[in-house]
Order: structure tokens, then sequence, then C-alpha cells
């Protein structure tokens, strides 16, 4: 009782204390708002983030809008797309020469001083890079933007060679696929190796166009999906008109229908992309790649503008990793495991395409039903698993996984949410307007859904949790599940990305538009998803039950203790 009332005695002589000095702080020595480094710099937050949501908003209507596709507004829309992207390169340019490698201007600087043209040269010197900011987070993460970003680059650089195809297109569309081109690769470049970089408060041309790439990076985004919304669509009409053209040979229908979609005749002001005709259904990978990358990019500019540091130069510099070590132990029998579920995936890929080939479409569907009932079974009782044998492990309050992959993993659930939900309404419509249906869709998406909000919360649980004790840290629970669930997800993504470049299993054939417009933008989340869930669960593997760790943590309740008798002393 005496040890707990000198407590409290401490507690509120500290309160008293803190309120007395409270009240003779004096603000007449503040300087004004414009002199004050922390309002300048929110100033440049508010005003860059609402040029991005003014910029994304014209963006995009001018997408949706047909007033502007139309082939009449051919060169307005292609100067607004020119625009864009010379904004975005120009950006990356200043980047590259004034902030990540600045040894070129300073060494220009030191010439113009040996000259005499400049007689301090320290005030023109600039700083060296610093590398303390979360960047793109995981390592996973930066080789998945690295492949979508090179598979995105060769659907531009395909366009850029077809525009001298046959019939030569306007020359700004050469710059336009030009500028493409080269701000999807040095994009991808800053990605991969100088996200981490801190920039100042102060740097307005950094903030500036940190959102405006953000903003290039959701247009493309929705460009690109409502592209793939416009090839289902034609692709249906034809199919359609196929059909119903009873007085003709197969042969001759399709020779007729096939002619007119590979549009040979192109105008030299037409604005679709000859690259997704001409590729066929090698176009919808690298479209897909393209929607990927360009959501990564986005949030990844915009968690390096939220995260600037005042003073960089003063932070405690980090050094790259050069070298990665992984301890495999324990994951043997989750591995195998994965391959089999990988196995049994890849011969239902190859016996959907043989059904449909022999015009099969119901056993077709109801084989790749099945197949996703078995798997996102599987997937859900393993995260059951992880989540009872994970329960010996202990929480730590930061994550090692970046604040990016749990914005990327909300967004790829959101996606899964739209799909799954899409599908059930759509099972219900064509119910109610008679039409044929599978009965197994409702189950497969209830299921689906139901593993992807576990999975989540799993995933969102499971990269706080560490081996504190000698005794997991020598057991590894769960570790074999986490191998398990990464070499699924995998599986998955292969498999997402096959379905939806063939067929989405559980919708109709004959979608609404605005179905087919919501089918084509949830599709490349859902793909996305699988790819960044197995990333997390790859850094979960490696961190959670890594062992460098320990004797740092293990210090920390020794500081609590001491902290304790201090206070048992007064």
């Amino acid at each position: 009782m005496q040890k707990e009332s000198l407590k409290n005695k401490v507690s509120s002589a500290s309160t008293s204390y803190t309120v007395s000095t409270e009240d003779y702080i004096n603000h007449d020595n503040e300087p004004q708002w414009t002199k004050n480094a922390k309002a300048k710099s929110f100033c440049i937050n508010m005003l860059s983030s609402v040029y991005a949501l003014i910029l994304t908003m014209v963006a995009f209507v001018i997408e949706i809008s047909p007033t502007w596709r139309s082939e009449e507004m051919w060169l307005p829309y292609s100067i607004f797309c020119v625009l864009m992207y010379t904004v975005a390169v120009a950006y990356f340019t200043y980047l590259y020469l004034f902030v990540l490698y600045p040894n070129v201007i300073n060494t220009c600087i030191y010439f113009l001083f040996r000259k005499g043209y400049i007689m301090n040269p320290c005030k023109w010197i600039l700083d060296e890079p610093v590398y303390n900011g979360e960047g793109a987070g995981t390592m996973y993460l930066r080789v998945g933007t690295l492949f979508f970003g090179s598979m995105g680059s060769v659907l531009w650089g395909t366009e850029i060679l077809l525009c001298f195809f046959e019939s030569q297109r306007h020359g700004i569309y050469v710059v336009k696929y030009a500028l493409a081109v080269i701000f999807t690769y040095m994009q991808m470049h800053f990605i991969f190796s100088n996200s981490k970089i801190s920039l100042k408060r102060t740097n307005i041309i950094a903030k500036f166009g940190l959102m405006h790439s953000v903003a290039v990076n959701l247009w493309t985004w929705l460009s690109i999906c409502l592209i793939k919304s416009s090839i289902k669509h034609a692709k249906k009409e034809i199919k359609y008109a196929v059909e119903e053209a009873k007085n003709k040979t197969r042969t001759e229908t399709y020779t007729t229908w096939s002619y007119d979609f590979t549009m040979d005749d192109f105008g030299p002001h037409d604005k679709q992309l000859r690259a997704i005709i001409k590729l066929g259904s090698n176009s919808n990978l690298l479209l897909t790649c393209l929607v990927e990358f360009s959501l990564i990019a986005a949030v990844i500019c915009f968690i390096i503008w939220k995260n600037d540091d005042p003073n960089p130069g003063e932070s405690p510099k980090k050094e790259k990793k050069r070298s990665f070590r992984f301890d495999c132990s324990g994951t043997s029998t989750g591995i195998f495991l994965g391959i089999i579920i990988h196995i049994i995936s890849t011969v239902v890929i190859g016996m959907h395409g043989i059904l449909m080939k022999s015009q099969k479409s119901m056993a077709a569907d109801l084989l790749v039903g099945f197949t996703d009932l078995l798997m996102f079974l599987v997937t859900l009782l393993a995260c059951f698993l992880a989540f009872f044998q994970m329960r010996k492990l202990q929480y730590r309050i930061h994550s090692h996984g970046e604040v990016i992959d749990d914005i990327l993993l909300i967004v790829g659930l959101a996606g899964e949410c739209v799909y799954s939900c899409a599908g059930m309404d759509l099972y219900l419509n064509g119910r109610l307007t008679k039409q044929r249906v599978s009965w197994i869709t409702i189950p497969s998406f209830v299921l689906r859904i139901t593993e992807v909000l576990i999975q989540t919360v799993f995933i969102l649980f499971a990269s706080r949790m560490r081996c504190y004790n000698y005794a997991t840290r020598e057991s590894h629970p769960g570790k074999q599940v986490i191998t398990f669930l990464l070499v699924c997800n995998i599986n998955l993504f292969i498999y997402h990305t096959f379905e939806t470049m063939e067929s989405n299993f559980g919708f109709p054939v004959n979608l609404p538009d605005n179905y087919s417009v919501m089918l084509s933008i949830a599709s490349p989340i859902v793909v996305f998803y699988r790819f960044h869930s197995s990333a997390c669960l790859a850094e979960i593997w490696k961190h959670t039950y890594s062992r460098k760790h320990h004797e740092h943590l293990i210090h920390e309740p020794v500081d609590l203790a001491e902290k304790n008798v201090i206070v048992d002393k007064l």
C-alpha cells in the first residue's frame, strides 16, 4: 500500500508539473506560418494531394467520357496522354539527376568552380541520397514489380513497332507509346532500386512529382481495365454473330469475322491498341501485368510521398542489403503438399482446354467449379491450422512487413469481395430469368470469399508474430503450414491468371455492360491478391522464425524491470 501511494504521488506530481508549465508557455516569439517549416510542409502536402485528386478525376472523366473516346477527338486525347507521360518522365529525370545520383551535377559544379564561374561551390553542391524510408517494402514485392513492369514495357514496345506496321499511324502515337515505355521502365527501376529514398519535406518538385505519378498510374490502371472490358465485349458480340449466322458454313463465318477482328486494315487515327489484336490471347497476360504494375506503383509513390523526412541528411544512414539468408528447416512437408495442389490445378487447366475444344462447356465449368471448391477448402483449413499452431508465438506491436503490404493486401481483398459478390448476384439473376446456371457457383463463391477473409486476417496477425522463447525457436510452430500456404497462393496466382485469360467461372456468357466493366476491373486485382498474399507469406516465413532479432528483443523486459525498480525506490 505504501508503494502504491508513493506511485500515485509521483504520477500526480508529474501531472501537476506538466499542467503548470503549459500555462506559462510563451507563443509571442513564434514565427508566422510562412516561415514555419512544419506549416510549409503541411501546405505542400495539401496542395500536392489536391493536385493529384483533381488530375485523377479529370483523367477518369476523359477515359469514361464517350466524347473523348470518339474518333473525332483522337488528337486532343493523344495530346492529353503525351502531357501526362511527359510530366512524369520529366519528374523521374529530375529525381535521378538531382536526388538519386547527384554526382553528375556535382561534377559540373566543381568544373564551373575551377573555371571561375562559381565562387562558392558549397552553396550549390547536392547532398548524397539517404535511404531511410519504407519504399517498396519486401524484396518479393520488388521482384514482382520488376516482372510486371517488364511485361508492361513489352506491350508498349510492341505497340511502337506496330505503329509502322502496314498503315503508318500519326507521329503523336509513337511519341505517346515511347513516353509510356520510358515512364514504365524508369519507375520500375526506381521502385526496385531506390524506393527507400528519404525526401525533404520542403522539396516541392518531389512532392508534386510523386503525386503526379500516383495520378498517372491510376489513370493507366483504369484505361487498361476499360480496354480489357471492350475486348471482352467485342469478342462476345462476334461469338453471338457467329452463332446466329445459320445460313453460312462454320468456315465461312470464322473467316469473315476473324478478318474483321484482326483489323488488318488499321486506320492511321485508329485509337485501338494494335498489339492487343495482333498478339491475341497473349495480350491478356500483358494487360494484366500492366494493371498490377500500375496499382503497385501508385501505392508505393503514395507511401514515399507520405513518409517524408525533415532533415534526411541528419538521419542515420542504412546500408542496402546485398545478400539474403534463408532458414529452410521444417519446410519439406509443406512444399511437397503444395506441389500436389499445383499438379492438380495444372491438370485441370489442360482438361479445361480439351473440354472447351470438344464443345463441352458445361463439363468444363463443373470441372473448374469443383477444383475451386477443393483449393479454397484446403487453403481455408490450412489457415485455421496455422492459427492454431501459431498460438504459441508471441505478439510484436510492430510488424516486420511494411505499411504498403497491409494497404495492398486490403486492396486485393476489396477486389476479391467485389468479384465474388458480383458472381453470386449474377447467379441469382440467372435463376430469376430462367437461364442455365450451375449449382456449384454459389458454394464456390461463398467458400472463396470466406477463405479470402480468413487468410487476410491471418496474414495481418501472423506478420506481427515472433519466436521469443527457446521452445518456439526450436520447434517452429506453424512453419510447415506457412510454407504450404505460400505454395498454394503461388499456384492460385497462376490459376487465376489462366482463369481471367480464358474464362471466368460462375459468370454467364452474356454479361450486362456494367458487370462487364466491373469484372474487367476486379479480375486483375483478384490475380494481384494471390501474388501479394504469397509475398506477405514469404515475409512471414522469413522473419517470424528468424533468430537474429532474439537478442535485441530479450532485453526489452529488462528495461521495463529497471523502470519498475526506480518507481519502487520512490
